[in-house]
């Protein structure tokens, strides 16, 4: 055999090595999407005050979970934040920064479907029928309180889904993106994303349904979601929309910044209830 024979069958095999290599690359994140984008995984316990409550629904696989922090009562309540966590954030965690909140002020949160204390696996889907059930648990359980949701990162594409189907008195959005599946490109080039992504949260055309008085929090330094994803979103948003930037934060400290509390207790207290819409 000629040496240049040999180094074209070697090449041919490295060639198919590597072509390999990438189709189980492919066939590992196709598999595995939902529990990649979610980044499903247990969270050590972690313990909450007298000043919650706990909620929980039955999904296959287990018990979605979560949380209402109401500190002086539930008849206190005037205002609830419902709150979408960004990916593989244990809302338990994030709840440490409600001291915070104002007199009157509540927060409530469930943790997606395979993520820290909720069991099930994860998707799109799932996590806009769950958003639907324990907000309309809410409005049950709370008539008398003003409900406003807000969704950081991965939750703003859940928390916009959730707006344009039910009425709330307001929609904070941190650090949100236009697309999943365009920020995900960035993520992993060599993918054909558009081709197997089933949880693309596209926002942009979710967008077009929302009726209810929004805000925008930006950090002033993303490497996540970057400026041009949100900025996207907010041209195409169908109705005045408040931009704020959030100082000294990045994408995975904005929640710990008592700045970022203010602004969203401020813009609730100046919202007001859009017309009833049918759930």
């Amino acid at each position: 055999m000629s040496s240049t024979s040999r180094t074209f069958r070697i090449a041919l095999s490295a060639s198919a090595a590597a072509i390999g290599s990438l189709a189980a690359y492919w066939t590992l994140l196709a598999a595995r999407q939902g529990d990649i984008l979610f980044n499903a995984r247990k969270h050590p316990v972690v313990h909450l005050s007298d000043d919650f409550s706990t909620y929980s629904h039955t999904v296959p696989g287990g018990m979605v979970r979560g949380y209402v922090y109401h500190p002086h009562g539930e008849d206190a309540l005037r205002d609830l934040f419902i709150y979408f966590a960004g990916r593989g954030e244990d809302v338990r965690a994030t709840a440490r920064a409600l001291h915070w909140l104002p007199e009157g002020f509540g927060f409530a949160a469930i943790n997606y479907r395979g993520v820290a204390d909720s069991e099930g696996h994860p998707s799109e889907l799932a996590s806009v029928q769950d958003a639907g059930q324990f907000a309309n648990h809410l409005r049950r359980a709370l008539p008398h309180v003003r409900l406003h949701v807000v969704g950081r990162s991965l939750g703003t594409g859940v928390a916009i889904q959730l707006v344009a189907r039910q009425a709330f008195s307001s929609l904070q959005l941190i650090t949100p993106y236009d697309s999943m599946l365009e920020v995900a490109k960035r993520r992993f080039p060599l993918v054909p994303l558009s081709l197997f992504l089933r949880h693309q949260f596209n926002s942009l055309a979710h967008c077009k349904e929302v009726a209810a008085k929004t805000q925008v929090l930006l950090a002033e330094q993303d490497v996540v979601v970057l400026p041009e994803r949100s900025q996207k979103l907010i041209a195409a948003w169908p109705t005045p929309i408040s931009v704020q930037t959030i100082a000294g934060s990045d994408h995975y400290n904005i929640m710990g910044l008592e700045t970022t509390w203010l602004h969203l207790v401020d813009f609730a207290l100046t919202a007001i209830l859009p017309e009833p819409k049918a759930a």
